[in-house]
């Protein structure tokens, strides 16, 4: 299918622009690794708060829940609810503790927080998270170069390899240019694009309808499962509000609440990115039930995807002008996430292996390291755009699992050493370690393994009244090994004090 000129055009001017920011940004992010990846701590409430939103929601937002509202109805609420939930926690209050911890520790990135943290002078906490942060960014940024392929070989007319390179090189460029500056002011403008067409499709299919009747009849038409909030089981239920254990644990979004100018001002950040994230989410809920009413029978969707109605009901109410408009949201889904994962994983190439622990103790150029730091998106892209072509099912697998498998790894070691004085380097270490082992046995198990362990997930299952969403027992269990392990070790000798500054 070809699209209309006017679509293309649209398509063509939101690509133009995020070169000009990431040119524009440059020079603003060439004095350090600070000002590369931190944008200086200098952004303003608008972009941290938005910056979070977008980074943070990727296509999950606009392709995943529009297709799961339409899908299964209201239950779609749930998976909304937890994620929505936590990041409001973790804005109104972790966040502030975040940005004064990292600004008095002159922390750049996740891993210098725990080193920093537990004055560990052997690496081992560095090397463990910049491992876990690299493996699942590659993999991450991989699986938006695959989507990124699909967008553009359906709105520009490319084949699924052309748009997956295009995707790749636009990234590129900009990320490349101007680092956390162009990162975050590419991610307000993706933000205003994703929020317009949550918004405006939803209200312009509904003026279609001639109002909620329509739609209130399809809904109910489709059956008591369909519009009950509670007909999922207990154990699905939770493994949706589970999608919310992600959230403290995944880099790409903490950074933000290290980059804020004004540390006065991150309650006010917090309420525009909490208003920002409901109405996004209810957006993304009211396409899939209003998709309903127009489509009442997934046959009627392209190859029966549920995903797909976010293009196809675009595609039934809007003229060529608003068509580009929606397909720039999804392009800005993917891109706003793919940037920021590309930047994290590059930190912790360039911050913690090599300025960290290759050139400990050696006075490092600082114009070098930014250097060093282009060098390494470069690196990381190429890995990436290989794996995207050599094993895209892999990359679907990984990606499914990344966002629990971060908020295991690093949720409850962050939490904990922001507010328990009692936390350890070998309890923190452990946690992760055993939240990483546990995500990887409930998402899918090694054959290998069950020679000598019972199905993880049957156990889990069993354990937790049915839910089975790894990002559960691996948050829980990582929480737990965390504590257990730290009331039999050694605390760092200013821990008290660390958490007593944090909480004035």
């Amino acid at each position: 299918m070809s699209a209309h000129p006017m679509t293309i055009s649209v398509i063509i001017i939101y690509l133009m622009l995020l070169l000009v920011i990431g040119f524009l940004s440059s020079k603003k992010s060439s004095g350090g690794l600070t000002d590369f990846f931190l944008a200086g701590r200098g952004l303003g409430k608008w972009t941290v708060a938005l910056s979070a939103v977008s980074s943070g929601r990727s296509g999950w937002l606009v392709l995943g829940v529009t297709g799961m509202a339409y899908a299964n109805g209201l239950l779609a609420v749930w998976a909304l609810a937890g994620f929505i939930t936590v990041e409001v926690f973790m804005f109104f209050f972790v966040a502030r503790r975040f940005r004064k911890y990292s600004e008095s520790t002159d922390s750049i990135t996740i891993p210098d927080i725990l080193e920093n943290r537990y004055q560990d002078r052997s690496n081992l906490l560095r090397v463990t998270s910049s491992l876990i942060i690299i493996f699942f960014m590659i993999a991450y940024v991989g699986s938006q170069i695959v989507a990124g392929g699909t967008a553009f070989s359906s709105s520009l007319g490319l084949s699924t390899s052309g748009g997956m390179w295009f995707t790749a090189l636009i990234l590129l460029a900009y990320t490349v240019l101007g680092g956390f500056h162009a990162v975050s002011k590419t991610d307000v403008l993706q933000a205003g694009f994703m929020f317009l067409s949550l918004v405006i499709l939803p209200f312009v299919a509904i003026i279609g309808l001639g109002g909620f009747g329509p739609i209130l009849d399809a809904i109910h038409s489709q059956g008591p499962s369909y519009y009950g909030l509670f007909s999922f089981g207990f154990g699905a239920t939770v493994g949706l509000l589970g999608i919310g254990f992600g959230s403290p644990g995944n880099p790409h979004i903490l950074v933000r609440y290290m980059s804020l100018k004004n540390i006065k001002e991150m309650r006010q950040a917090a309420l525009i990115g909490s208003i920002w994230n409901v109405l996004m989410g209810w957006g993304a809920i009211m396409v899939g039930l209003a998709g309903r009413a127009y489509f009442p029978d997934i046959s009627l969707l392209p190859n029966e995807n549920s995903e797909a109605i976010f293009t196809t009901l675009g595609q039934e109410v809007f003229n060529p002008f608003f068509m580009g408009i929606l397909l720039v949201a999804i392009l800005a889904a993917i891109m706003s996430s793919a940037d920021s994962q590309l930047l994290v994983g590059s930190s912790s190439l360039v911050r913690d292996v090599y300025d960290r622990i290759i050139g400990k103790g050696k006075e490092l150029d600082s114009k070098k390291l930014v250097l060093y730091s282009r060098l390494s998106i470069v690196l990381l892209m190429a890995l990436s755009v290989w794996l995207a072509f050599s094993a895209q099912e892999f990359v679907f697998w990984m990606v499914l699992f990344a966002w629990g498998g971060l908020g295991a790894c690093f949720g409850p070691a962050l939490l904990l050493s922001l507010y328990w004085k009692g936390t350890t380097k070998q309890g923190v270490f452990w946690g992760m370690i055993v939240g990483l082992i546990t995500v990887i046995l409930v998402k899918k198990q090694p054959e290998w393994t069950y020679s000598f362990l019972p199905d993880i997930k049957e156990l889990v299952g069993n354990l937790l009244f049915g839910v089975t969403y790894e990002a559960v027992p691996g948050f829980l269990m990582s929480l737990i090994v965390t504590v257990i392990v730290s009331l039999f070790t050694k605390k760092p000798a200013n821990a008290e004090k660390t958490i007593k500054d944090l909480a004035s």
